[in-house]
């Protein structure tokens, strides 16, 4: 659900509602306490018989976690439906029909097939999430929305979003409406990429989290052995064969949940 597709911030809201868990039961006294009115008042509000001032606006897109774009959107619907004369009313349809169109341009700038640049690098491989959302959009058919990241995730819908406007700009994520699929289908890091060490540490990092509670169907293995130097080469290209099998069958499988395969095979220093 994008707030761009909205030109009434109730409408917006009754739908934000709407699309969180149990439907948003108790969402409304939420918001009542975070913006500092009664839930009768905020009632009334969505019902069209009172209007938020344009500091309640202020809070409550806080509260909902907009980025800077979508925080002007919104306050804009709220100034639009206060609005006491035609000239205003038409100055704030201007300005909401711009950023409407700003918007657009962002979530439509994409390649469907592109070699990533080295800033786009630099932040793709800064963090293990924006590989994770960008795998977990491939998941569904239909695709995914910003709240089914949110809840897969459990991390804030402001960060959500930036993610994915930046998995939206540089083509690895495609935007349709309020539903997010995979754009590029696949990444890859030279061996001499200063984005190599990174990516590595993001994901044994997460490996790391993970070993306090691995189930009976997950695979954790350290192997510190002594091992002469050509049985090593012999178990180096053991592991390489086995991977390429497993990228075959990555390749081929259908995209019903996301995982992580971390292998690292090392003489010991110091």
């Amino acid at each position: 659900m994008s707030i761009f597709q909205f030109s009434s911030y109730r409408t917006y809201l009754k739908d934000y509602i709407a699309h969180l868990p149990k439907r948003g039961r108790g969402e409304l006294s939420k918001i009542a306490t975070e913006i500092n009115i009664h839930p009768t008042l905020l009632s009334m509000v969505i019902s069209g018989d009172r209007e938020l001032t344009v500091e309640q606006g202020f809070d409550l897109s806080k509260y909902l976690q907009h980025t800077d774009l979508e925080s002007e959107y919104f306050l804009l619907l709220v100034q639009l439906d206060r609005a006491g004369n035609q000239r205003l009313k038409t100055h704030l349809k201007e300005k909401i029909q711009r950023i409407k169109s700003e918007a657009t341009k962002i979530s439509n700038r994409f390649e469907h097939d592109k070699k990533l640049s080295d800033e786009e690098k630099t932040i793709f491989y800064s963090s293990w999430i924006y590989s994770a959302i960008r795998l977990y959009c491939s998941t569904s058919e239909s695709g995914k929305t910003i709240n089914e990241i949110i809840e897969r995730f459990q991390i804030p819908r402001i960060r959500v979003v930036k993610v994915l406007n930046f998995l939206v700009t540089s083509g690895l994520v495609i935007q349709e409406n309020d539903r997010f699929s995979l754009g590029v289908s696949r990444t890859f890091l030279e061996n001499n990429s200063p984005h190599l060490p990174r990516h590595h540490m993001n994901w044994r990092s997460k490996a790391m989290q993970k070993s306090d509670h691995i189930s009976e169907d997950e695979l954790m293995f350290s192997f510190p052995h002594s091992v002469s130097k050509e049985n090593f080469q012999q178990i180096r290209e053991i592991l390489a064969d086995s991977l390429k099998k497993i990228s075959l069958i990555v390749k081929d499988s259908p995209a019903e949940d996301i995982g992580c395969l971390n292998i690292d095979l090392f003489w010991i220093e110091k």
